[in-house]
């Protein structure tokens, strides 16, 4: 080995490992909030069921991990299993190791990209009426425009959404729009204020229209369907479904929005409740008073399948959260690919079950080898192998 690769190596060892002691810690402090020590303090795990969890982890883990995840599990879900997956593992390491190295999904999330993987997979998508990517304005044909141009366009849009396409989570930046000469109808908002503030990198799409068992739960946002597929080996699995719905006037969905989100079942029944992340719970919409439990939505079963062809699309990351609606003919239509930075508790405290199932102690022993390995070598060890790839 070169000195030249040696030095590579060992800088990238140094840096990774202060990311993911980072990561780790970033877990625990989110238990700091008192809104979420309040509801671990409405669950505590009985004798049997800490050795149950010790046993599990020990055996395929080979340590103990905190109990903290497996009662904020209980005390959201009702349910108690010595699988549920921590969010301590998860993005500090399961999702880590998954999607490394980085540079894959720095660019396939771009979500001005997403259109291209959408097509070869032959899943339909939002239609972009302008983009900027990297300062650079374009239309729907991908044609450049000078900033007057996009300026002119845009202004006179008319009903439109837009949203930053780098960098971003939790619909931080979107909003709905109605613009025409060059104000927003509905909040005087004019459009070079607009397109400054969300950069050098965004999308204004056409209006998505949802199928109506959709759109029925709540008219004034796109609810969306969170698919989360993995590569494991030669196969990609999907972790159980879940639905984001909006509340109130906001049209985005999202759980940290004020949204609230529901287990679904793989033929697009929703659980009898819905959870706000704070745990609150819902057996009806609050706004729109539609009753959760056995309602269908229509399209989801589809959804699992263009989950899987969109995932197939880019092989080279490991796991991916996809948030997919159904539109107004009944198909998926995705929305966007989220790489760095996913919840597994999110499916897990929805559906009531461990996310990876009987996976479980297949991905833990998969982490154990992982972690005894230097951060470069791990490089070579990615979607549960254990000999090089």
């Amino acid at each position: 080995m070169s000195l030249k690769t040696t030095v590579k190596n060992a800088i990238y060892d140094v840096t990774d490992g202060l990311l993911v002691g980072h990561a780790h810690k970033v877990e625990i402090a989110k238990f700091r909030d008192p809104k979420r020590t309040a509801i671990l303090e409405q669950a505590d795990l009985t004798d049997d069921q800490k050795r149950a969890i010790d046993d599990f982890y020990v055996e395929n883990y080979g340590k103990k991990i905190p109990y903290t995840w497996h009662r904020h599990n209980l005390a959201i879900s009702g349910n108690f299993d010595a699988r549920f997956f921590p969010e301590l593992l998860f993005i500090p390491e399961f999702e880590r190791y998954m999607n490394q190295p980085s540079e894959y999904a720095t660019v396939f999330e771009d979500k001005n990209l997403l259109y291209l993987f959408a097509d070869k997979a032959d899943v339909r998508t939002t239609r972009s009426l302008l983009t900027r990517t990297a300062g650079i304005y374009r239309d729907a044909n991908m044609k450049e425009l000078t900033e007057r141009e996009a300026l002119d366009f845009a202004g006179s849009v008319g009903r439109c959404f837009a949203k930053p396409t780098v960098g971003t989570c939790s619909g931080q930046g979107c909003g709905a729009y109605d613009f025409d000469d060059g104000v927003d109808r509905g909040t005087g908002l004019e459009i070079k204020t607009l397109l400054d503030e969300l950069g050098a990198d965004f999308s204004i799409q056409e209006p998505i229209t949802c199928h109506r068992s959709i759109s029925a739960l709540h008219p004034e946002s796109v609810n969306t369907l969170r698919v989360m597929t993995y590569r494991w080996r030669d196969e990609l699995r999907v972790l159980p479904m879940l639905m984001r719905i909006g509340c109130g006037k906001s049209a985005v969905d999202n759980a940290h929005a004020g949204g609230v989100f529901i287990g679904v079942s793989d033929q697009g029944l929703l659980a009898p409740s819905a959870l706000t992340e704070f745990n609150e719970r819902f057996t009806k919409h609050p706004d729109t008073g539609v009753v959760f439990d056995g309602y269908r939505i229509f399209g989801a079963e589809k959804v699992i399948g263009a989950a899987r062809r969109m995932h197939a699309t880019m092989p080279q990351v490991g796991i991916v959260s996809w948030d997919f609606t159904v539109d107004e003919d009944g198909e998926p239509l995705v929305i966007e690919a989220n790489i760095r930075g996913g919840s597994i508790w999110l499916p897990q405290m929805a559906n009531g079950v461990p996310g990876f199932g009987d996976a479980t102690a297949d991905i833990l022993r998969w982490l154990r080898f992982m972690n005894a390995k230097k951060p470069h070598e791990r490089l070579n060890y990615k979607y549960g192998y254990h000999d090089q790839r």
